[in-house]
C-alpha cells in the first residue's frame, strides 16, 4: 500500500535525525506575568473605573496614561444601608404599621366603634384586639380605605374611607379625596413640584402617593384653578366700574392701566440657542384707578409642549400648537417670544368687554402700548414710568462727553456713575416734591422747572446755597442732597459746555413734554411686583410647561384676594371645603392678617439701615482710595507745615 500524499510530504519536512536544531544555545524569553497586577472590582467601582483602550480593559493614572494594574470582570456590590432597611425589622406586626398616614379622626373612631361592636355580637367568647390590616390597606393618593382584623379569630371588619371625599363629584368612578385635592392646591402656591413633595413624604416616614395620580390629579386642579381665576378677574373688573360710577366718574368704565411681561428664563442665551431663549411669557395688567392696584387681565404665552415632543421624538410629524390631544403650548416655536405688543393687544382685547382703557403705563417699550392702542378704538395716552425714565436719565448721564478737567483723578468712570446716579435720584426727589407741592398742577410744575434744573447744575457745581434756596425744592443749601452719592471731598469743575449738557440730559425728566408723560406719577412697580411674585411659584430653574398658566392663575387669585379668601374661593369651587371652626381656619386667618399688618415702621427701619450702611461703603471706599495732596509734592522742609488750599466754595 503506497503511503498518502500527506504522509509523504510529512516525511519530506519533518525533523530527522541527526539534523542540528535551528534554536539550539538559543534561550526562549517567555512572557511573564509577575509585574502585572490583577484586580476584581465592585460592579459600581468597576463601572466608574474602567476605560477601554484597543478592546482592552485598563485604567487611568492622573496624566491620563494606563496603570499596570488589569481589570478583571466585577464582582457584585457589597451590602449598603438600603439593603439593610430592605429587611422587615419586627415580624410580629406588618411594617406599614410602623410608618406615618394621614386619616380623619372622626372616620378612624367610626371604624373602630363600628367594628368592635360586631366582632363582640359575631364573636362573643373571642378576647382577641382588633388591629389594622396593613398587607391588605388600600392607598387613595394620600388618603386609605382600612380594615380591622382580629389577632385571634377569623373576623375581619367591613372597609372604612379614612378620608372625607369632595361633594360635587361629577362623572363615572370614585370620588376624589379632599386632602389629594387640597395637596395640589397647597403645591400651585409654592415651587415644590410633585417629585419634590414625594421627598418630603418619604423623609417624614409617610408614604407618598403614586406620581402618575399626582400629575393626573394635577393637571385637572391646575385647570379648575385657571378658570376660577378668570372668572374672578372678571368680577374685579365689574367691581372697579361699579365703584367708578359711585364716586362721580365722568364715564365708569375708563380705567388707567399698568402693564409688563416676564419671562420664565433669560431672554438672551445666544449660547444655547439660535432663537430667543424664552419659551413662555407672561403679561399682566393693573388698574392705576385705586390704590390696590388689582390685577385685572394675564395672559400666558407658552411654546412648551411634553407631549408634542414626545410624539416628535418618536417619528410622528405633528406641530403644536395644532395636534390632536391636550397640547400646553399656544403658539408657534418659531413665533417671537418677545412680541410684547401681540401679548399686550391679547390682554386689553380681553377685558375690553368690561372696561375701557384710557392710559397705559409701560416700561419704556412702545411695542406694548402699541398692541394696547391696536385693540382699543380710540386713542389711550402713553405715560412713562419715572422709574424707568430715571435710568434712561442716568444712562444719557453717564454717555455724556463732559469735558476732560470735570472728574479729576484716576477713579473717574467710577466718579461719572456716581454723578450720574446721583443727578437721576435728585430729579425724581424734585419731580416728586413738586407734584406734593403743587397739588399735581402741570402748569406750574412746568413753570418751576426751569429754575429747578438750573438750581440742580449750580448745586452740582460747587455753588450750593442761593440758588437752591430760591428755587430747589429739596435742597435747603446744605450740599446734602448734592453728596448723596458723590464723595464729600470731590469737586466737579464744570465748564459752561458741561452745564448746558447736563441740562440737555435732564430734560429725559424735566422738560415739559416729559412732565406731560409723568403727570400722573403712574409707574410699573405693582406689575413688576407680581412678576417677582410668579417666581415663588414658577421659579426660573424649574419648567412647568403644562401647569403652568395654573400656577401663574392661582397667584394672581392669592394677590387679589389675598392668602385667606384665595384658599376658601379654590377649595370650595373643588368641593374640597374646610371645616369650619377648625384649627386650620385660624391658621390661615393668622396667616393672612400677618401678611396685611401694616409694616412701615420695619420698613423705615430698613431704609435708614439700608443709607447707613451705604454711606459707610462711600466713606470706607475714599479712606482706601483718596489721600490729600496725591498730585502736590511734599517738599521736606523742617518746620514748613502742608501747604492748605483755600476752599473757595
Amino acid at each position: 500500500m503506497g503511503l498518502s500524499k500527506r504522509r509523504a510530504h510529512l516525511r519530506k519536512i519533518w525533523f530527522k535525525k541527526g539534523n542540528v536544531s535551528p534554536t539550539k544555545s538559543q534561550t526562549v524569553v517567555f512572557p511573564t506575568v509577575a509585574k502585572n497586577k490583577y484586580v476584581r472590582l465592585e460592579k459600581e467601582a468597576f463601572d466608574s473605573r474602567v476605560h477601554i483602550n484597543n478592546n482592552v480593559l485598563t485604567f487611568k493614572d492622573t496624566d491620563g496614561t494606563d496603570t499596570t494594574v488589569s481589570a478583571l470582570r466585577p464582582r457584585p456590590n457589597a451590602s449598603n444601608v438600603v439593603d439593610e432597611y430592605s429587611g422587615c425589622g419586627d415580624e410580629s406586626l406588618h411594617p406599614d404599621l410602623y410608618t406615618n398616614k394621614l386619616m380623619v379622626q372622626a372616620k378612624v373612631q367610626a371604624l373602630f366603634n363600628s367594628s368592635l361592636k360586631k366582632h363582640r355580637h359575631d364573636k362573643p367568647n373571642c378576647d382577641g384586639d382588633l388591629n389594622f390590616d396593613a398587607a391588605n390597606s388600600v392607598r387613595w393618593g394620600m388618603g386609605w380605605r382600612e380594615r380591622l382584623k382580629c389577632t385571634k379569630c377569623s373576623y375581619m371588619s367591613d372597609y372604612h374611607n379614612l378620608y372625607e371625599e369632595v361633594e360635587n363629584k361629577k362623572g363615572p368612578g370614585r370620588r376624589a379625596a379632599k386632602v389629594n385635592i387640597g395637596l395640589q392646591l397647597g403645591l400651585c402656591t409654592t415651587p415644590i413640584s410633585n417629585t419634590g413633595v414625594r421627598r418630603i413624604f418619604n423623609n417624614a416616614n409617610i408614604i407618598a402617593p403614586n406620581l402618575g395620580a399626582m400629575q393626573r390629579l394635577s393637571n385637572k386642579v391646575n385647570e379648575k384653578i385657571k378658570n376660577v381665576n378668570i372668572r374672578d378677574m372678571h368680577e374685579q373688573r365689574v367691581t372697579l366700574v361699579k365703584e367708578n360710577a359711585i364716586i362721580g366718574q365722568k364715564n365708569a368704565k375708563t380705567v388707567n392701566v399698568e402693564g409688563d411681561s416676564c419671562y420664565n428664563n433669560p431672554m438672551f442665551n445666544s449660547d444655547s440657542t439660535p432663537f430667543q431663549a424664552g419659551s413662555i411669557a407672561t403679561t399682566t395688567f393693573c388698574e392705576n384707578n385705586t390704590k390696590n392696584k388689582k390685577i385685572i387681565g394675564v395672559h400666558i404665552a407658552n411654546k412648551l409642549c411634553t407631549i408634542g415632543a414626545r410624539l416628535r421624538n418618536k417619528g410622528n410629524n405633528v406641530v403644536c400648537p395644532n395636534h390632536k390631544g391636550h397640547c400646553s403650548a399656544n403658539m408657534s416655536e418659531s413665533d417671537p417670544i418677545g412680541d410684547e405688543g401681540r401679548w399686550s393687544e391679547i390682554v386689553a382685547r380681553n377685558i375690553s368687554n368690561e372696561v375701557q382703557v384710557t392710559g397705559y403705563t409701560g416700561d419704556g417699550d412702545s411695542r406694548s402700548h402699541a398692541g394696547v392702542s391696536k385693540a382699543s378704538e380710540h386713542t389711550i395716552l402713553h405715560f412713562k414710568d419715572i422709574r424707568h425714565l430715571g435710568n434712561s436719565l442716568k444712562r444719557a448721564v453717564y454717555a455724556a462727553n463732559f469735558s476732560s478737567n470735570m472728574f479729576k483723578g484716576s477713579s473717574n468712570t467710577n466718579l461719572k456713575n456716581r454723578f450720574a446716579l446721583s443727578i437721576k435720584h435728585r430729579c425724581i426727589a424734585e419731580l416728586n416734591m413738586a407734584h406734593k407741592s403743587y397739588n399735581g398742577d402741570l402748569n406750574k410744575i412746568k413753570q418751576c422747572m426751569p429754575k429747578v434744573a438750573d438750581a440742580i447744575v449750580a448745586c452740582f457745581g460747587g455753588y450750593c446755597g442761593e440758588p437752591c434756596k430760591a428755587s430747589s425744592l429739596v435742597c435747603c443749601g446744605n450740599y446734602r442732597q448734592a453728596k448723596n452719592y458723590m464723595p464729600m471731598t470731590v469737586k466737579l469743575r464744570m465748564t459752561e459746555g458741561d452745564k448746558v449738557l447736563l441740562l440737555k440730559c435732564m430734560d429725559i425728566m424735566l422738560s415739559p413734554i416729559a412732565l406731560d408723560k409723568t403727570k400722573l406719577l403712574t409707574s410699573t412697580q405693582k406689575c413688576e411686583a407680581v412678576n417677582r411674585s410668579y417666581q415663588a411659584v414658577n421659579p426660573k430653574m424649574i419648567t412647568n410647561p403644562r401647569n403652568f398658566a395654573g400656577r401663574i392663575h392661582g397667584q394672581v387669585l392669592k394677590l387679589n384676594n389675598g392668602y385667606a379668601v384665595s384658599v376658601l374661593i379654590k377649595t370650595k369651587s373643588l368641593g374640597a371645603t374646610l371645616t369650619k371652626g377648625s384649627s386650620v381656619i385660624r391658621q390661615i386667618r393668622k396667616t393672612d392678617a400677618i401678611s396685611k399688618r401694616p409694616n412701615n415702621d420695619v420698613i423705615q427701619k430698613r431704609k435708614i439701615t439700608r443709607y447707613a450702611a451705604r454711606q459707610r461703603r462711600y466713606h470706607l471706599h475714599e479712606r482706601l482710595h483718596y489721600n490729600k495732596g496725591l498730585t502736590d509734592t511734599v517738599h521736606g522742609i523742617r518746620g514748613v507745615g502742608q501747604l492748605q488750599d483755600h476752599n473757595y466754595v
